[in-house]
């Protein structure tokens, strides 16, 4: 065979070979864009209910002011992180703060068990009342944000995936975790000897 003819079917090889990479990664990036646009499309919906907590949250405040209650350093907190609340912020900004408004509210409702005064209040109860949907709601966006976000968050590992990830910057999603509200009382430990005791 001819040194010119090898060359020529060496380079018709290897203008394959890096047609079908370029394809491959382009189909990749392609995916990638998908699995992030669901995942801010999942956290849209947790953005509508956040909205809403946090109009609350503006409205609770009020109420502390009116009873001149101390503990304004929470909803101090709560309300600045309020104000990092827009839409140009990244992602995992934006996960990071919702978590934030939302275990601060935990804290404020603790705060609020302390005063039966406020909870008397006719705006506190309705507040209140409407917690319950809200609860619901966010718990249910919030698994189904996070389930978005793991299944990218995998892609973004795997090879040869992570290749395309590392060179275009798809950094992994933050999860959505609240933390869970204490109860101020440890409770005891199960003793099951200790029910057929003497007394």
């Amino acid at each position: 065979m001819d040194g010119g003819v090898i060359a020529l079917t060496v380079a018709v090889l290897a203008l394959i070979l890096a047609g079908i990479l370029v394809r491959q990664w382009v189909s990749v990036y392609n995916k990638f864009q998908y699995w992030i646009n669901r995942a801010k499309r999942k956290f849209a919906d947790v953005d509508i209910i956040m909205q809403e907590r946090l109009d609350k949250i503006q409205a609770l405040s009020q109420i502390v002011k009116k009873y001149d209650i101390h503990e304004w350093k929470v909803l101090k907190d709560t309300i600045e992180a309020r104000s990092q609340w827009t839409k140009d912020t990244p992602l995992n900004e934006m996960v990071k703060n919702t978590s934030e408004i939302e275990n601060n509210y935990l804290k404020i409702q603790a705060v609020f068990e302390k005063y039966p005064q406020i909870k008397a209040d006719r705006l506190h109860a309705s507040l209140m009342a409407s917690d319950a949907g809200v609860e619901r709601r966010l718990r249910k966006t919030r698994l189904e944000y996070n389930r978005v976000a793991q299944q990218y968050n995998e892609r973004v590992a795997r090879f040869p995936r992570n290749l395309v990830a590392k060179f275009h910057k798809f950094y992994p999603f933050e999860y959505l975790v609240f933390q869970v509200q204490e109860r101020e009382e440890p409770q005891q430990a199960f003793d099951p000897k200790g029910i057929f005791a003497d007394n």
